[in-house]
């Protein structure tokens, strides 16, 4: 067959395709639903916006501790090495109005982790904070609210890591209490 020919062939058989699959009904098409959320709170509240996650850890054979800072960063001493993972402060939100007193606390200076489905735990201490639109006053844990606002609270913390920790997750809660005044 020449060119002549087999162009006007395939052309013609393209089209019956073209014509075959836009005639077609939509089969495959189903519908779909969305979910979505709000969550509307009131003043002087305070609502969890993330938690605190050391990420991956090896124990080593000394053991040692994992430091999250405030701002989310993580340093490891001892044998413990930090092996990637999610890592994050805890953070919080509330508001408040100018010039009000708020009084942050936890009620230990420790906390337990244990080991989802059981046999070990860690310890969690030192809680650390870093307030956005607070100024610290004279007295630890009282602050003064600088402007009417959304206040952030970021937590921090250290993680005891034993020799040989058992592998697993660790999970646990920590509450913080916001006093205002």
């Amino acid at each position: 067959m020449t060119r002549d020919k087999i162009l006007p062939r395939l052309i013609a058989c393209l089209l019956i395709a073209l014509s075959g699959i836009a005639g077609a009904p939509a089969v495959l098409a189903q519908p779909a639903n969305g979910d979505t959320d709000a969550v509307v709170v009131s003043p002087l509240s305070l609502v969890p916006v993330k938690d605190l996650n050391f990420g991956n850890l090896i124990p080593g054979a000394t053991g040692g501790t994992a430091v999250i800072s405030p701002s989310g960063s993580r340093t490891v001493s001892g044998s413990v090495v930090a092996a990637g993972g999610a890592v994050s402060n805890a953070e919080f939100q509330g508001f408040g109005s100018r010039n009000r007193l708020v009084y942050i606390s936890t009620p230990a200076y420790s906390y337990r982790l244990n080991r989802v489905g059981g046999g070990a735990n860690m310890t969690l201490r030192s809680l650390t904070l870093q307030a956005d639109n607070l100024t610290p006053l004279n007295f630890p844990g009282l602050f003064r609210i600088s402007s009417t606002n959304v206040i952030t609270l970021r937590v921090g913390g250290t993680l005891d890591v034993r020799a040989n920790q058992r592998q697993g997750v660790y999970q646990a809660s920590f509450p913080i209490t916001m006093n205002y005044y």
